[in-house]
């Protein structure tokens, strides 16, 4: 194995994980992006996108950040 060479998956801030969900290898995981209960993710997942299934694939992908809709006073 190389030096910097990464070999765990890396999960961005804001990522929701359904339970049993598997990600297995190198990937990174976008900054709020979604992952589906038992979900196998064996790519990367982009910023804001929701993937599903056995391997994993998208069914959303938002290429802006999602606006907030609470309003703190």
């Amino acid at each position: 194995m190389r030096i910097n060479e990464r070999v765990h998956p890396m999960i961005g801030d804001g990522v929701l994980m359904g339970t049993g969900a598997k990600i297995l290898g190198p990937v990174v995981i976008g900054r709020g992006a979604k992952i589906g209960a038992n979900a196998v993710v064996l790519m990367d997942v982009p910023p804001y996108a929701t993937a599903v299934g056995a391997p994993a694939r998208f069914i959303t992908h938002e290429d802006t950040t999602p606006q907030s809709s609470l309003e703190l006073e």
